[in-house]
């Protein structure tokens, strides 16, 4: 199936949830689908859909 990640097209596997998609560095990470903040509690749950728009934020420090 297709997705958009961070306006970047990319296909993945069926039935993928958020938590495989950001994989294991989650520090200072949020991630949006659709448009709707997904909690980082509710990662693992999250599956994705084709067609999805998925926005994910890094917290970078600096000024």
């Amino acid at each position: 199936m297709e997705i958009k990640v961070n306006n970047e097209a990319r296909v993945v596997d069926s039935g993928m949830t958020v938590a495989c998609l950001i994989g294991d560095n989650t520090a200072g990470v949020a991630v949006a689908v659709n448009g709707k903040v997904v909690r980082k509690s509710e990662w693992e749950t999250a599956v994705l859909n084709d067609g999805d728009d998925v926005v994910v934020i890094h917290a970078a420090y600096g000024g």
